[in-house]
């Protein structure tokens, strides 16, 4: 109850392991199985790896797209020297297994991960898995925030497929407007071919040199001329509709990829933000146990020390004004979730 009230630590951290995807590792199929198999060995291994990350939840996930392994647990620092000998701290825990902060690009938390990445690795070429890189770099998100920007990118992709299903609707109205117009080309052929026939009309009102099946084959290359002439003109009038449409489309294509770059930099900013308030709240941390504990070696001397000693003191506790130190607000969260890992 002291921890989830606080501001230092949380209740518990979990983080989620994943080899390939759903199209090379899906679940259901061999590869699938047998990345379930490594991701199993992994877990049964983890907590001996850590003996300062007490693994209370682990839990295979076998009904998605792809096989991932969620691991629950809360970080147990021994033999500390300041406050509790045993409490629970991420920090020190990890500093307890070997693992340093060499400045904000490799923190004991990013060192230690990578650790565990190359033992996931390791133990997926056993299981004969080639490995690539995909390149990454991305920072941890917990899971409200990764499923929000997973929701985005979806939308935004449903956005570009609509676009792409246009333009190609687009192209198929334009193909069959091309046909049309080689079918009215051809009426026009033709037409040219009739012009040579000469009917000759008889004193009695007949014709001619005109055979009544070439009457009725007139009549068929006169109807279809007809209809070819008015297919073509609206064909030509759709193809002006639809000339004019491309243009939209495209700039709706434009403006959701634009929307997705704009959303995943907003995405690294406020990941950027997250980590740059945790370093603050840390530091701040930090400097209010100092002057805390230095303040409390000031009361202690002046109870020990003897009186003549007394003004020093009180010089001192006016250098160090630990009464104006505040501790920043945070909010409380029950857990937290370090994002994924992919191979």
């Amino acid at each position: 109850e002291h921890i989830r009230q606080g501001k230092q630590e949380k209740l518990f951290h979990e983080v989620i392991f994943q080899i390939g995807n759903k199209d090379d590792c899906g679940c259901g199929s061999l590869d699938g199985d047998r990345a379930a198999a490594v991701l199993k060995e992994f877990a049964e291994t983890f907590q001996e790896r850590n003996p300062h990350l007490r693994v209370f939840n682990a839990v295979l996930h076998m009904d998605e797209a792809t096989p991932h392994i969620h691991i629950d647990f809360v970080p147990v620092a021994t033999e500390q020297t300041r406050g509790l000998q045993t409490r629970v701290s991420m920090k020190q825990a990890l500093k307890q297994q070997g693992f340093t902060s060499l400045g904000r690009n490799m923190t004991e938390w990013r060192a230690w991960m990578e650790r565990e990445k190359q033992t996931l690795a390791e133990l997926a070429q056993a299981h004969e898995f080639e490995i690539v890189n995909l390149g990454g770099g991305r920072k941890h998100m917990d899971l409200p925030e990764y499923r929000e920007a997973a929701q985005r990118l979806e939308a935004v992709q449903e956005q570009v497929i609509a676009a792409d299903q246009e333009l190609a609707d687009l192209e198929k109205q334009k193909k069959a407007l091309g046909g049309t117009v080689r079918a009215l080309k051809a009426a026009e052929k033709v037409q040219v071919r009739l012009d040579t026939i000469q009917p000759e009309k008889t004193l009695t009102g007949a014709v001619k040199g005109v055979t009544v099946e070439q009457v009725e084959q007139l009549k068929a290359v006169a109807l279809r001329g007809v209809q070819a002439e008015q297919r073509a003109k609206e064909a030509e009038a759709e193809n002006r509709r639809l000339q004019g449409m491309i243009p939209s489309t495209k700039e709706k294509l434009r403006e959701a990829q634009a929307q997705q770059k704009i959303r995943e930099e907003n995405q690294r900013l406020q990941m950027d933000m997250v980590y740059l308030q945790e370093q603050l709240e840390e530091e701040r941390s930090f400097s209010a146990r100092l002057l805390a504990g230095i303040d409390a070696a000031l009361d202690y001397l002046w109870e020990h020390l003897p009186e003549p000693f007394r003004p020093i003191i009180e010089k001192a506790q006016q250098l160090i004004p630990v009464p104006d130190v505040q501790k920043p607000e945070q909010k409380q969260e029950r857990g937290h979730s370090w994002g994924d890992m992919s191979l």
